[in-house]
């Protein structure tokens, strides 16, 4: 509030925010349409995809490029218009009760970027103009990039890699900080799904992602706890709505196989609308026989996956009521040290949420409440029926979000958010008792746009408290821990030249300590460890500072920036020295510190014709132990990634053809703490440990048969194209199995859309 109210008291003499369009007299319906046409020729733009975003509508224009949307709500909004071979615009509108005329001409572009963000500012933005690092993976990048783990989806993103437990766990680590200090989102609704085990990761689906975005660095302003080292928001396609007295109906299905891994996988997508009322329906599964290496046929490390959601939405003036139901079930084997040893997880992920929008004026206000529930379970042996470790989580989450009416060229966003968490254990094992959390926060966030710059700031206030259960297995007493966090962010952005932008933020982050982290105090199978908490830990804390150039043209863009991050009070564990005489695993003991990570991220492409595109990334972190001396233990590596693609439009019933050739590039970890050290060098006989560097080629081929509804493309991509043998510094059972990286894989992927 008392951001709000300082930005008013500043800027309440300013001008109107630019973009703002004004709205005709003569008008008599609330409605936008307009006209959309090409910069170079005039000529219209057919299948322009224009979206009124925070209202949830998306048409595409008729073959004269018009458009209309009706039954919109007032307020402001953004507006953003995006098609094939043109740079994306936005712009920021007022709707009153009367029709708004909006045209847009869009230049011609090389450069296919996305165009808007919602994750990294309250309001969507152009991701060139976030004042934070900003990556979104949409269109043909996520298409070429999906796998059945969110972190080997995002593992080509510069600064993004995937802290990988064999083929169905894959756990994004951003700027080498992963686990509980990256907050993963399904549109907007936090994932609770007890991501503090290395064995734990998200539990959701992208097959039918419209885009992935990803912040690098601490969002906790908007995000509150565990948003310490950056967040991941995986969003579907707004839910389709209708023109008075008309209805729609469209669908999307993909189907894949891997040789590799035996691998099927298929995802339909079908939704409509009649009038105001869209619906939406999809199911997803794979399943996968064991990996093969180039060596050998790593042991029990097949997997399969079943889901689907529904979702039901009416969107009208009066503003909009939308509600979702996801579910997925997963069963995954673990590869053990064993050849022999058949460890599996079930994994039971629900989730449920109602969003609402109410248009007030010139402001709106947004409620959210989400409800989910992740159902794990971990077996000994495969057929085995008797749980070993059962650990079920239930999240109640209520959010409300005030976007009040711009004050001068300010915009902004006062909220509220709680969660309620509660843990129970079940099983043959102990490992941390009952909990149960309960959290709030209270936060501001402005934006104010000056032509040439842009600037962001805000504050947070969070309470978290959690009430602990008396647990005999684990001789612990009934107690309570209540933890407090002021966090807050400033972010600054100045255009050098028009294609040319200075980026600086600052930002403060925490991460309030799980209950694994107090209290652990047992065998954790899927870790192979002896896990014992800290009682007295305090809440982990970060200083981030972020400095980055930005360019874009329309044929190139470039992306480069570096970071330190400080963090006090940082959570780690470390080995006991002594091993625990039942089950023969090392003690690990939970301790704090304080850390800090250094490093770079850089990401460009260049597209010098039409027909030929390069694009590559490169990044590097250093993470250091202040308090010890000591490098931080699993510190990814430097990283190049490389790809040249060649493609034509193509006539008639064969279309767009194209080829690529890329890979990426792993140097070798040498800065390594020294028990992480010791514990590899143990490993296979005392060969040492497995970090050595190399490098991987991957090709693609893929063209569109037919035209409109009902084409279908194929996409054929060849990974690890010689067959290299390698072991990801970042894969835990690299110590179980020497070089475990997956052999040659060829995928070949139908899509169509009708």
């Amino acid at each position: 509030m008392l951001v709000s109210v300082l930005g008013a008291l500043l800027l309440s003499s300013a001008a109107p925010a630019p973009n703002a369009a004004s709205v005709p007299d003569s008008a008599a319906a609330p409605a936008l349409s307009g006209r959309i046409t090409s910069a170079a020729d005039s000529t219209p733009l057919v299948d322009a995809r224009v979206t009124v975003v925070e209202a949830g509508r998306t048409v595409t224009t008729d073959p004269e490029g018009k458009y209309r949307i009706t039954g919109l709500p007032t307020g402001v909004y953004v507006v953003s218009v995006s098609a094939i071979g043109f740079a994306p615009q936005a712009r920021r509108v007022r709707f009153t009760d009367r029709e708004l005329a909006l045209d847009f001409v869009l230049k011609p572009s090389l450069v296919e970027l996305p165009p808007l963000q919602v994750t990294s500012t309250p309001g969507a933005t152009d991701p060139l103009s976030s004042p934070q690092p900003t990556a979104v993976l949409d269109g043909d990048n996520l298409r070429a990039a999906q796998v059945p783990s969110l972190g080997e989806t995002l593992n080509q993103v510069a600064g993004v890699h995937s802290l990988s437990t064999g083929v169905g766990i894959g756990k994004p680590v951003i700027r080498g900080l992963t686990s509980n200090r990256v907050l993963v989102l399904d549109d907007g609704q936090r994932l609770e799904t007890q991501q503090w085990g290395d064995e734990h990761g998200p539990n959701l689906e992208t097959a039918l992602a419209d885009r992935i975005e990803v912040i690098r660095g601490p969002a906790s302003v908007l995000y509150g706890s565990d948003a310490l080292g950056g967040v991941i928001n995986v969003i579907p396609r707004p839910l389709p709505a209708a023109e008075p007295g008309r209805s729609t109906f469209d669908g999307q299905a993909t189907a894949s196989y891997s040789t590799n891994k035996r691998e099927p996988d298929g995802a339909l997508l079908l939704e409509g609308a009649t009038g105001q009322l869209g619906f939406r329906g999809t199911v997803s599964g794979r399943t996968s026989e064991n990996l093969r290496t180039p060596d050998y046929t790593l042991w029990n490390s097949g997997n399969r996956a079943l889901g689907g959601s529904i979702a039901v939405g009416a969107r009208g003036g009066w503003g909009s009521l939308t509600g979702s139901f996801t579910q997925r079930n997963e069963k995954i084997e673990l590869t053990d040290e064993e050849p022999d040893a058949t460890p599996f997880q079930r994994i039971a992920s629900s989730r449920a949420r109602i969003d609402g929008m109410i248009p007030l004026g010139d402001s709106r206000l947004e409620l959210t409440g989400g409800f989910e529930q992740n159902r794990r379970r971990e077996f000994e042996v495969a057929g085995s029926t008797d749980v070993a470790l059962g650990l079920l989580s239930r999240t109640y989450t209520l959010d409300a979000h005030f976007h009040h009416a711009p004050l001068g060229r300010m915009s902004g966003v006062l909220g509220v958010s709680g969660i309620r968490s509660t843990f129970d254990k079940f099983g043959e094992e102990t490992l941390i008792p009952n909990t149960d959390v309960d959290a709030v926060g209270v936060y501001g966030f402005e934006q104010i746009h000056g032509g040439r710059w842009d600037l962001s700031f805000g504050a947070r206030y969070d309470y978290r408290h959690m009430d602990v259960n008396a647990d005999s297995d684990l001789a612990l007493a009934g107690q309570t821990r209540t933890w407090n966090s002021l966090t807050g962010n400033l972010g600054f952005l100045y255009k050098l030249a028009e294609p040319v932008a200075l980026v600086l933020n600052v930002g403060r982050g925490f991460r309030a300590p799980s209950s694994f982290d107090l209290f652990s105090n047992g065998v954790h199978e899927g870790t192979a460890a002896f896990e014992r908490g800290n009682p007295d830990l305090r809440t982990e804390k970060s200083l981030n500072t972020d400095v980055a150039l930005r360019l874009q043209t329309s044929n190139a863009a470039i992306e480069i920036g570096g970071f330190v991050n400080w963090i006090t009070d940082f959570i780690y564990t470390v080995p006991s020295g002594t091993v625990d005489s039942a089950s023969g695993f090392q003690i690990y003991d939970v301790t704090q510190g304080n850390a800090r990570l250094a490093g770079f991220e850089s990401a460009a492409q260049y597209h010098p014709t039409r027909w030929l595109h390069l694009q590559g990334t490169a990044d590097y972190v250093s993470g250091a132990n202040t308090s010890t001396d000591n490098p931080l233990p699993s510190m990814p590596p430097f990283r190049a990634t490389f790809m040249v693609r060649v493609e034509s439009g193509g006539q008639g019933f064969f279309r767009q053809p194209y080829f690529s050739i890329g890979g990426e590039t792993n140097s070798r970890q040498t800065r390594l703490d020294p028990a992480e050290a010791a514990f590899f060098q143990d490993a296979f006989g005392g060969r040492g440990y497995q970090s050595t560097g190399y490098t991987l080629a991957n090709a693609g081929a893929g063209f569109t048969l037919g035209a409109g509804p009902g084409a279908l493309q194929f996409d054929l991509a060849v990974r690890n194209l010689f067959d290299k043998a390698y072991a990801n510094f970042l894969s835990r059972i690299k110590t179980n199995a020497e070089n475990p990286g997956e052999g040659r894989t060829v995928v070949l992927k139908v899509t169509t859309q009708f």
